[in-house]
């Protein structure tokens, strides 16, 4: 099997982006990549670290639930980071990518 190389930029306009294209599904990536930061800040501030058991759930939940109730894309399934098409740090940074596009740019950025 070959293995192709690919940059994240082109992963980024030509995978990431086609699978999220559910308005809902975005704000619900942007309000969980917020919410992990606050959480993070939080639990920092608190001098908690143990806490940072729960960011990976307040930082994914919301988009979990915008793909599975919303987008729908069920052939790639719910949880990106299990796949290995591509590194799955990727689906991570795409998704920090794609929510300080839209907080810079605004939501009315591309149609769905």
């Amino acid at each position: 099997m070959k293995v192709e190389r690919h940059h994240f930029r082109e992963f980024y306009k030509q995978v990431f982006l086609p699978e999220h294209r559910h308005p809902v599904n975005v704000a619900l990536h942007v309000l969980g990549t917020m919410l992990g930061i606050v959480y993070a800040i939080g639990v920092l501030y608190l001098s908690s670290p143990w806490l940072l058991i729960a960011f990976p759930v307040v930082h994914a939940l919301p988009g979990l639930v915008g793909h599975r109730l919303f987008e729908r894309n069920l052939v790639v399934g719910d949880v990106r980071v299990l796949r290995k098409d591509y590194p799955p740090l990727w689906f991570i940074a795409g998704n920090h990518l794609m929510s300080i596009e839209l907080l810079l740019k605004g939501f009315y950025w591309r149609a769905p």
